[in-house]
């Protein structure tokens, strides 16, 4: 009986340590792991997301607790392409190749971080009229085997929610409702 009792013992620390390793990452946890951002690659004349744009990013949020990141990407008059509203702050990054291939194109960039935790869909952003007005970017936890089609669908769900709020490209700059 002792060496049941024992082995459960050993059996519970062993998983009291390896759980951890096995969590995924909370919003916070995510964020704190972003690489830097370099100077250069910010716009430094835009600095405050765009109201509704960021609400729009919190009602994401909350509706979905398996998105841990959200971005959106658009163009503000007189700017480039860049984040306008985020969870996770770099408002003003300007936009890279995959930011404006996914644009340009209408396709989405479906890719694995380079540790291989998190999943991202990075798709079209589209008006009520269905134009494309930026992207949009989804990430998720994800684990080796999870169905990414799936997350895929979630990041258009999320996608379409925006849409139905969105009359234009205008009202990304608009106040919060």
């Amino acid at each position: 009986m002792r060496d049941v009792a024992r082995m459960m013992g050993i059996a519970a620390l062993a998983a009291l340590c390896v759980a951890p390793l096995l969590a995924q990452e909370t919003r916070e946890q995510a964020i704190a792991g972003m690489r830097k951002v370099d100077s250069k690659e910010m716009d430094p004349t835009y600095t405050k997301a765009a109201p509704y744009a960021q609400q729009l990013v919190e009602e994401a949020l909350a509706k979905h607790p398996e998105v841990i990141l959200i971005a959106i990407h658009a163009t503000p008059p007189g700017h480039k392409n860049l984040i306008v509203a985020s969870n996770f702050g770099r408002i003003g990054k300007i936009g890279d190749e995959d930011d404006e291939r996914c644009i340009r194109t209408g396709k989405s960039n479906l890719e694995l971080n380079s540790t291989g935790k998190h999943f991202e869909d990075e798709l079209i952003l589209l008006d009520q009229s269905g134009k494309t007005i930026g992207a949009l970017g989804v990430v998720f936890n994800y684990k080796k085997g999870e169905d990414k089609v799936a997350l895929a669908k979630i990041a258009d769900q999320v996608r379409d929610e925006m849409r139905a709020k969105l009359p234009n490209e205008a009202a990304l700059w608009g106040a919060a409702h």
